[in-house]
């Protein structure tokens, strides 16, 4: 089994909620968040048979945090196997013990949401909150996600749910990692990409 998270960018509206939330759990700064959120935008022409031209306009905010890769590449360049998934979840964790700082996996995280926590010397990444979800309850950043635009579960379940969509700019292509991402585009987005 292996746990993931479903991002709708149609109801985020940026406000970072999920952001305050994981620095709050987490007692980090705001710079060291676990998660970030990205505004995207862009537009296509179109012309129709007339010859009358048209624009689609879309923007939208993107949140993520580890995407608990099926393949993650920060855990690839780990040479000190302190990057691991956990049996079971398949959600991502550091053995701080074990890590040395080098920042390795935050120049090999395509998503950049691998950080080294400088006053440490350790790398930080999500674990979607593991210590709240095994208490029954969901990841910090999903509870205050006052638009319900975050969800978390199993990966299979969200893509029965949502679809199976796991990239959209500004997201690399997700044949890269294999993120245990699901994503709602805005259908504006997804004319252009056509």
């Amino acid at each position: 089994m292996s746990y993931g998270f479903h991002v709708d960018a149609v109801r985020c509206i940026g406000c970072r909620a999920c952001v305050d939330a994981c620095c709050a759990q987490c007692r980090v700064p705001d710079e060291l968040s676990c998660r970030t959120v990205t505004s995207y935008e862009g537009g296509v022409w179109e012309e129709a048979p007339d010859g009358t031209c048209s624009l689609t306009l879309f923007a939208y905010f993107i949140s993520v945090s580890c995407l608990h890769c099926a393949r993650p590449a920060c855990m690839a360049v780990c040479t000190e196997e302190a990057l691991r998934k956990q049996p079971g979840t398949g959600l991502m964790r550091v053995v701080s013990a074990l890590c040395t700082g080098c920042g390795d996996c935050a120049q090999a995280c395509p998503y950049g949401v691998v950080k080294i926590d400088p006053r440490h010397g350790v790398a930080v990444i999500c674990d979607a909150c593991a210590a709240v979800i095994e208490a029954g309850r969901q990841p910090v950043c999903v509870e205050a996600c006052p638009e319900n635009a975050l969800h978390f579960g199993e990966i299979g379940d969200l893509q029965a749910a949502y679809g199976e969509l796991a990239s959209i700019p500004p997201l690399p292509p997700a044949d890269a990692t294999y993120p245990s991402l699901v994503l709602t585009a805005p259908p504006a987005l997804l004319s252009a990409l056509r």
